[in-house]
């Protein structure tokens, strides 16, 4: 019995072999030389040797902050939702901010006269905060509306980032804030 255990069997052999085989490939494979002959070169301001550090650029996201979530223009508290832009990943101060509105008006409603001031569409801000609100009850309840806003950047026009909001209705005279995209 000893002697059948001491037999290699066939599956042992297979096994063997490729374990040399693949031993063998991951050897050679580290003697092949594939980095460029000419590497391109970094940056100077890209990176810092003394701290070892790198920025890393992160994609600009903007999302509208809505308040707010449920509006009719019966309500006295406001004069409609208010929509602001949330971005990261960019300085507000070199982007501008363009509003569209599928129904409904855009206000602004700010110091130092808190005057309301309809705006035509497209709203194009810096990111201050304008108002959307309705005066007429909607053809159909059962369409949404959808606002979105867009940032580029002033001097390029690139875009930073968007954003789409959808109200929903309650009844005629009432919308809800039902996503933000």
């Amino acid at each position: 019995m000893r002697e059948k255990n001491m037999k290699p069997s066939l599956q042992n052999i297979v096994l063997i072999c490729i374990l040399i085989t693949l031993s063998m490939l991951i050897i050679t494979a580290g003697c092949v030389d594939s980095a460029p002959k000419n590497p391109p070169e970094v940056p100077a301001s890209t990176c810092s040797v003394d701290t070892g550090v790198c920025p890393v650029p992160i994609p600009g996201t903007v999302r509208i902050d809505a308040f707010p979530q449920m509006y009719s223009p019966a309500m006295s508290s406001t004069i409609g939702i208010g929509l602001t832009p949330n971005v990261s990943g960019f300085n507000t101060t070199d982007a501008q901010f363009e509003w569209n509105a599928t129904y409904g008006y855009f206000y602004d409603w700010n110091a130092p006269d808190y005057t309301v001031n309809r705006l035509s569409q497209p709203v194009i801000n810096h990111g201050e905060k304008i108002f959307w609100s309705f005066t007429e009850e909607p053809a159909s309840p059962l369409v949404p509306v959808i606002i979105t806003v867009t940032a580029r950047e002033v001097q390029s026009q690139k875009v930073l980032g968007t954003s789409r909001l959808t109200l929903g209705w309650k009844g005629n005279l009432t919308v809800i804030v039902e996503k933000t995209e």
